[in-house]
């Protein structure tokens, strides 16, 4: 893929981040855990940069987690 058109692909270092075919939007049939999930691992790789070693480890701790949406809490309390 990063021999045909690598310009066009949202890379950070090594990390692709997108595709120019499926920029901004979640592949179908997920689940909304699996769906919170991937945006997990999005925003890990967003923090972490080039530092796939990190990456790598932050993930693996968060393999045991269960994730939910917590709505925000209002500003009356």
């Amino acid at each position: 893929m990063l021999r045909d058109e690598p310009e066009k692909f949202d890379r950070r270092g090594a990390i692709l981040r997108a595709c120019p075919c499926c920029h901004g939007s979640e592949p179908d049939g997920m689940t909304q855990e699996e769906r919170i999930r991937l945006r997990a691992v999005a925003a890990v790789g967003e923090l972490m940069g080039d530092e796939l070693d990190g990456i790598a480890a932050t993930l693996d701790d968060l393999k045991g987690l269960k994730f939910c949406i917590v709505p925000p809490r209002s500003a009356e309390g």
